[in-house]
């Protein structure tokens, strides 16, 4: 048997997302976002690569995770519009891929996600209705599925590859504010 190395999962696992993901509303329209490859090979980088059981956990918190952040992304399309339908169309068809896969897991698997699924979606509205919201739900809020996904797994989830996507993420919000400000004092002056 040949053996696998971590990028030739990623690959693999990559083709696996985006045929899953096919579906002809979403294809038509083209409203399935890339594979997010770095938080792919951040998953990869902490099961044992040999094991389909964990390939499987990787592709399910992987698609808890985009149709969380497909959903996020309903806000910034217009009401009533085609695209915002899509929007949710597409992060609930990824929804249903998670806990398609999810059900081959033992029953404490589903409850844990369950669980971390609440816990996001309830930092993601702190962080959507707060001011100064705590670091805590801000890593929460963006990283919660890949915690419980370590958990499970027993690794920690701050490895090195982790931190930089984390540090990474923290840059764009900062640069995110720092142009909402601008526009807002455009407008303002307007």
């Amino acid at each position: 048997m040949e053996q696998l190395t971590n990028e030739s999962v990623v690959t693999d696992l990559a083709r696996q997302i985006e045929q899953r993901m096919t579906h002809p509303y979403l294809t038509r329209h083209e409203i399935v976002p890339a594979v997010d490859m770095p938080l792919l090979r951040w998953m990869i980088d902490m099961i044992e690569l040999e094991s389909h059981q964990h390939r499987q956990l990787v592709l399910a918190t992987y698609f808890a995770h985009q149709a969380l952040e497909l959903h996020d992304q309903v806000k910034e399309c217009p009401n009533g519009s085609l695209e915002r339908q899509l929007k949710v169309l597409a992060g609930d068809y990824a929804s249903a891929q998670f806990y398609k896969i999810l059900a081959m897991f033992p029953a404490d698997y589903s409850n844990r996600f369950g669980r971390t699924v609440q816990l996001v979606n309830g930092a993601k509205c702190t962080l959507a209705l707060g001011t100064d919201v705590a670091v805590v739900t801000w890593m929460e809020a963006n990283f919660g599925l890949i915690k419980t996904f370590s958990e499970l797994l027993g690794q920690s989830y701050l490895t090195s590859y982790g931190k930089e996507i984390i540090e990474q993420k923290a840059t764009e919000l900062r640069q995110e504010k720092r142009e909402q400000l601008s526009t807002l004092l455009e407008h303002a002056v307007a």
